[in-house]
């Protein structure tokens, strides 16, 4: 029995793994391009971070270097295959889809008196132009409660 409840988990993440890693690498000036795994700049992409207004795409085949401004890219998926969608400039990790519903996640250092702890924040939209909620039962709630 556990060999089968094994078997069966390894090959739903397998599944969900292989999902995320068929969109080609590059930056997506929207959400219709993401769909389509139609990168508007082709290339393995160099995210320099929020403070920097652009981000640096290395074409393949010619090595040439293009700056995308931030305020024109939807979002980007890097070399490991991992999808991020730009929101007020910052990085917001998408997660496989569920239901229509689209589950980010972001990495924040928080500072505890001397330390550093890194904390990850969870949060959703629906659809994959959806205004960004955090993921709490609350938020979950009021849309439900407008629809009835």
């Amino acid at each position: 029995m556990k060999a089968l409840f094994f078997s069966l988990a390894a090959s739903l993440l397998a599944g969900a793994t292989s999902a995320l890693a068929q969109y080609q690498p590059g930056v997506y000036t929207s959400s219709q391009e993401y769909v389509e795994n139609s990168p508007s700049q082709p290339g393995a992409v160099s995210d320099l971070g929020a403070a920097h207004p652009y981000i640096e795409v290395v074409h393949a085949n010619t090595y040439a270097v293009h700056r995308v401004p931030r305020t024109h890219a939807w979002g980007y998926v890097n070399k490991h295959g991992q999808t991020f969608r730009l929101v007020d400039n910052k990085p917001y990790k998408i997660q496989p889809q569920q239901n229509g519903l689209v589950i980010y996640s972001r990495q924040r250092p928080i500072q505890n008196g001397r330390y550093t702890q890194v904390i990850t924040e969870h949060f959703y939209s629906e659809g994959l132009d959806g205004k960004l909620r955090p993921l709490t039962k609350r938020a979950l709630r009021q849309p439900l409660a407008m629809a009835q």
